[in-house]
């Protein structure tokens, strides 16, 4: 058989549709793994994607959560500021009314020696309320004030700068508080609070 032999041509066409036969199964596995890789890539990627989204949302919903809390700590803390401030004012308050009260006993103290009233006071120990108080100090402004000084032997009553002659030298001279309490040995505090009630004084 030659190559011209028109059966040459027969017997090669025959391998040829063998050896295809032969690949096609082999293109079917091949392709059939390739598929099933792909699908499942593409479930892998499906449940990732589901699985992020889900923490998405969980993070949301914890961020939303974290600034209802600082929301409602801050609101609180306003609370807490707002009623500490109307407690500080009632207590300043408290404190002018002992001021003002204390300063009203101290003048009845000293108007006392000169009052002249046609009222008996019994000697007893009893509570004296603000009221009273304020009765007895417009009492004692209505009363007429007669000259005994011929008869009383009162004082006025000294200044804070009568009391303190040295500190307020030092002070007007220029002196450092530091300094005038190491010269007359006050304590720092009191020298300020001095100083405060002399300028009090003076207005």
């Amino acid at each position: 058989m030659s190559f011209g032999d028109p059966w040459f041509y027969i017997v090669l066409l025959g391998l040829a549709v063998v050896v295809y036969a032969m690949l096609i199964p082999s293109r079917k596995s091949t392709t059939a793994p390739v598929n099933n890789g792909i699908g499942e890539l593409e479930t892998t990627l499906e449940q990732y994607m589901s699985e992020i989204e889900k923490e998405n949302d969980e993070l949301i919903d914890l961020v939303a959560q974290m600034k209802q809390d600082f929301a409602s700590k801050q609101l609180a803390q306003q609370e807490q500021i707002v009623e500490l401030r109307k407690r500080m004012i009632e207590v300043e308050q408290v404190s002018r009314n002992n001021t003002t009260i204390g300063k009203a006993v101290e003048h009845i103290a000293e108007a006392a020696p000169a009052m002249k009233t046609s009222y008996a006071v019994e000697e007893a120990v009893i509570p004296v309320s603000s009221d009273v108080i304020e009765q007895l100090a417009v009492l004692a402004a209505d009363q007429p004030h007669p000259d005994h000084s011929a008869d009383l032997d009162t004082k006025a009553p000294e200044s804070v700068r009568d009391r303190y002659p040295e500190l307020f030298d030092l002070y007007e001279k220029g002196k450092s508080i530091d300094m005038i309490a190491k010269t007359i040995g006050i304590q720092r505090g009191e020298i300020q609070l001095i100083l405060q009630l002399a300028k009090r004084e003076a207005t």
